[in-house]
C-alpha cells in the first residue's frame, strides 16, 4: 500500500497536469487518473479545480519561502540577509525548474490567484520578513519605504528573468549574474 497522503498525490498529480496541459485545458479527470485515486477522493479533497490550483500555487510557495527566507533568521546584517535571499531565490530556481515553471505559470494566468491558502502562504512569508525589514531600518542599515517598493526593489529583477532559468531542463545562473542580482538588490535598499 502506497503511504503518500491522498492530498500529496492529488498536488503532485496536479502539477504534472497543469505543467503538460496547461490550466485551461487540463481537467479533473486528469488529474484524478494520474493521482490513482477515485472521483471521491479527489472532490472530497479538491472540489473545484480552483481550489486544487490554489492549494498546489499554496504547497509550492510554502516551500519556495521556506527556502528564500533561511538568511533572515538569526543575527545576519541586512546586507547578508538581502544578497542571501536572492542567492536561495536563484539556488531554489535551478533545483526546482518545474516547480518554478508551475509557480510562473498559475501566477501569470492568474488561475491561482486570490485563494485563500495563497493569500495565507504569502500572508505568513511576507509577515516575517516585514518584521525582519522593520529591525533592519530600525537599525539603520536600510532605508525606510513601503513594502511592497521593497519586495518590487529587490525581487522583481530575478522574477523577470525566472522563466527563462526554469524553461531550461538543468538550469544554471551564471554566478556573475547571480551576484550582479544580489549587488542590485542590496545597493536597491541598502542605508
Amino acid at each position: 500500500m502506497d503511504p503518500t497522503p491522498t492530498r500529496v498525490k492529488l498536488l503532485e498529480a496536479a502539477g504534472q497536469v497543469f505543467l503538460e496541459h496547461g490550466f485551461s485545458a487540463a481537467s479533473m479527470d486528469m488529474v484524478r487518473q494520474q493521482a490513482g485515486v477515485s472521483n471521491g477522493s479527489l472532490y472530497h479533497h479538491y472540489p473545484t479545480k480552483a481550489l486544487l490550483a490554489d492549494a498546489l500555487y499554496a504547497h509550492t510557495l510554502r516551500d519556495f519561502h521556506a527556502a528564500l527566507l533561511v538568511p533572515t533568521t538569526g543575527r545576519a546584517s541586512a546586507q547578508s540577509g538581502v544578497k542571501g535571499m536572492i542567492r536561495n531565490y536563484v539556488r531554489w530556481v535551478e533545483q526546482h525548474p518545474t516547480r518554478a515553471r508551475l509557480l510562473h505559470q498559475l501566477r501569470r494566468s492568474g488561475d491561482a490567484g486570490g485563494g485563500a491558502e495563497m493569500d495565507a502562504a504569502n500572508a505568513d512569508a511576507f509577515g516575517a520578513l516585514a518584521v525582519w525589514i522593520e529591525e533592519k531600518v530600525a537599525a539603520g542599515e536600510m532605508r525606510a519605504m513601503p513594502f511592497a517598493v521593497w519586495m518590487a526593489l529587490v525581487f522583481a529583477p530575478a522574477i523577470s528573468l525566472t522563466q527563462h532559468w526554469a524553461a531550461q531542463p538543468q538550469p544554471a545562473v551564471a554566478s556573475r549574474v547571480r551576484l550582479a542580482l544580489e549587488h542590485g538588490a542590496w545597493m536597491a535598499v541598502a542605508a
